[in-house]
């Protein structure tokens, strides 16, 4: 007997319902096993493949090439699915398999058969091992499915569907098939359970992450790195936009390493604000690699030096220094991230380096005023509102006046305004339009670039497009770290908290140092009521010196749910106002409003010109019921108009309709 491991692709196929079709038509269910295997073999053959077993109606099939394996597939669903009318289901997956004689064995087989038990007729189903070797084709697109745990398999598994020759794609919330018990009793039954099963599995997420520093260390992304905002060291004041720029293209473009988990930029600013020192700014981040780096001009020649330490022996293991009279900013920036790439212990493909060594403009002007609209520019743009960026669009619109082509800029500027779009009160179809127009001139000048693909698909989703997802997922076939968000906010505005739950577990684990997942999962605590856990997470990023609107909303929304005015009066008095007296005002507008001071409240909300429904509900209760009367019905048509999808419309509804107290309706 001869028994020898290869890595190879493992296709699993059969006919859905055949047992049933056997029992009440014998005839029919044998001439449409003809028909598979016949399709089967002339499909597997012609993609070089080898059938190892037929299994009744199901069938075993291994390959060498991921791809083939996949154009088989393909091939076999255009025959089966939507011709000879054969509700053929299909699941792979590449990894080690045992060749003993004439058959195969191991886990990768076992995982094929599990992911294709997951399958409806004419879909195809595949693990990230594929959707990783495959991602490079553009022809390819892929949704994904969720995280699942298999039986007899040690860790969940990342499951999507291809997206493509009009193949069907499983409902995620109603998949069945060989899935560990507690996996498929989770996704069948949970709807009773709901709120104490979602409260558990945060309480276990959130002992892995960054909130919890003294955790065990995380598997899945060994090396993490905060880039230290760079110093300058020359007396002139006017260059700090050039060192600040230039740590945040470095971080960003760090960020394109799947296997590399990057601090926000916004984060590691405000502890170096802190006056942190470096291995206290490791721990506290809980990264074992720390960039730093200083920038000085002499007369006519600027030196910028960078120094990569590894924190876990405190050990400088790379350091570099450019004189950028010889060599331009835009080359020192691409070198420094090329270095780190190659010197870290990074699993990096050689697409992913040419991406990091892309020139990004010809114009040094245009990478100047770039770099400027960088240093005004915060991770958090995705719910700021467009005066936040006034500064960073008119330099991001100075760089395209130097380079018409400058992808980046583009893409930036589309981010930008799609964020400021979705703001209450910002008129929507012409910021988004704008934001699409940009988008669509980043993807023309480089089709490579993820974030001006989940703009298009961002708009997509909020205007009810069903193609919305196209787009994501063309995101994460570059960047497998964007866009996951997108399915959050999908699920979630569409009241659906397990997938959202999910979706945000995932951005966790896939980027652990990534804001947004953990912002994703204090919402939902905070839907569920668990305001203790939800305000842990805001907190932290509070503590971080994240003062931004949105942490501030959020943590006032908790304090006011849990009928803490006092503390949410202190915040907005300690951190608010003084800021800004428009959201302040807002804000302790909103926060009266809680407490039932209705005259107190009112002069905030009149000042902010909102007058919503909860200005209607404050006329209501002091007795000014006509004027009430007006502004519960303007609240109403504006409800009933909005283009939102989910419950949120319908649930101001009711408490519009119950503060009238017409309490059927």
């Amino acid at each position: 007997m001869t028994q020898s491991r290869v890595l190879a692709t493992s296709l699993f196929a059969d006919i859905v319902g055949y047992t049933d079709l056997m029992q009440r038509d014998e005839a029919s269910a044998l001439e449409k096993l003809d028909q598979f295997k016949s399709s089967l073999e002339r499909e597997v053959s012609a993609h070089s493949g080898e059938i190892i077993q037929y299994f009744g109606d199901g069938c075993l099939v291994i390959f060498s090439s991921a791809l083939a394996a996949i154009s088989c597939a393909r091939k076999l669903q255009e025959q089966c699915g939507q011709k000879d009318d054969l509700p053929v289901r299909i699941g792979l997956h590449l990894g080690d398999v045992i060749r003993k004689d004439d058959n195969v064995y191991g886990d990768s087989v076992n995982i094929a058969s599990r992911i294709e038990s997951m399958g409806i007729p004419n879909s195809i189903l595949l693990s990230d091992s594929i959707r990783n070797s495959i991602k490079n084709h553009p022809e390819l697109r892929f949704q994904l499915l969720g995280n699942y745990e298999f039986k007899n398999v040690s860790e969940p598994m990342a499951v999507y569907a291809l997206d493509c020759d009009q193949l069907k794609i499983p409902d995620s919330a109603s998949i069945t098939g060989k899935l560990a018990a507690k996996d498929q009793k989770r996704r069948a039954g949970w709807q009773r359970l709901l709120v104490p099963v979602l409260a558990a599995l945060a309480i276990l997420l959130i002992g892995y992450n960054v909130l919890k520093p003294d955790s065990e260390p995380k598997e899945e992304i060994e090396s993490s790195i905060a880039v230290l905002p760079f110093t300058n060291l020359s007396q002139d004041s006017d260059q700090d936009y050039l060192t600040a720029g230039f740590t945040s293209e470095v971080n960003h473009q760090l960020s394109k390493i799947e296997s590399l988990s990057v601090v926000s930029q916004t984060i590691t600013q405000q502890l170096v604000s802190q006056q942190k020192s470096s291995p206290e700014i490791a721990e506290e981040l809980d990264v074992n690699y720390i960039l730093e780096g200083t920038m000085q001009s002499a007369g006519e020649r600027t030196r910028l030096i960078t120094n990569l330490t590894r924190m876990t022996d405190n050990k400088l293991i790379w350091s570099e220094e450019f004189d950028l009279s010889e060599i331009n900013l835009i080359d020192a920036q691409i070198q420094v991230s090329t270095g780190i790439a190659e010197k870290l212990p990074l699993n990096v493909s050689e697409q992913k380096i040419s991406q990091i060594q892309k020139i990004p403009t010809s114009n040094l002007l245009a990478y100047e005023f770039y770099l400027k609209a960088l240093d005004r520019f915060h991770d958090f743009t995705w719910f700021s509102e467009l005066k936040y960026n006034e500064t960073t669009i008119r330099y991001l619109e100075q760089a395209i006046s130097h380079d018409p082509n400058f992808a980046q800029a583009y893409a930036l500027l589309a981010e930008i305004y799609i964020g400021a779009s979705t703001i209450w009160g910002a008129n929507f179809e012409e910021l988004s339009n704008k934001s699409i127009e940009y988008a669509k001139k980043a993807i023309q000048n480089d089709s490579l670039l993820p974030d001006p693909y989940i703009v298009i698909g961002k708009y997509e989703r909020i205007k009810g497009i069903d193609t919305w997802r196209n787009w994501v997922n063309r995101a994460l076939e570059i960047d497998p770290k964007t866009g996951l968000f997108e399915y959050y906010s999908d699920y979630y505005s569409k009241g659906d908290i397990i997938n959202a739950f999910d979706y945000a577990a995932l951005i966790i684990k896939r980027d652990p140092k990534s804001p947004r997942g953990y912002f994703a999962l204090a919402t939902i605590h905070s839907d569920l009521g668990n305001f203790e856990r939800s305000l842990e997470i805001w907190k932290h990023f509070l503590d971080k010196g994240l003062e931004n609107q949105y942490i501030l909303g959020n943590i006032l929304n908790d304090y006011r749910s849990t009928s803490e005015t006092d503390n949410a009066i202190a915040l907005i008095e300690n951190l608010v106002a003084p800021r800004d007296s428009l959201i302040g005002s807002y804000e302790m507008g909103v926060a009266h409003f809680f407490a039932r001071n209705w005259k107190e409240a009112e002069p905030y909300y009149v000042a902010r010109d909102y007058l919503d429904m909860d200005y209607a509900l404050i006329l209501h209760n002091t007795g000014r019921e006509s004027s009430a009367h007006k502004f519960f019905e303007d609240a109403i048509e504006r409800r009933n108009a909005s283009i939102l999808e989910g419950p949120w419309p319908q649930r101001d509804l009711s408490r519009i309709y119950a503060a009238r107290g017409d309490f059927e309706k």
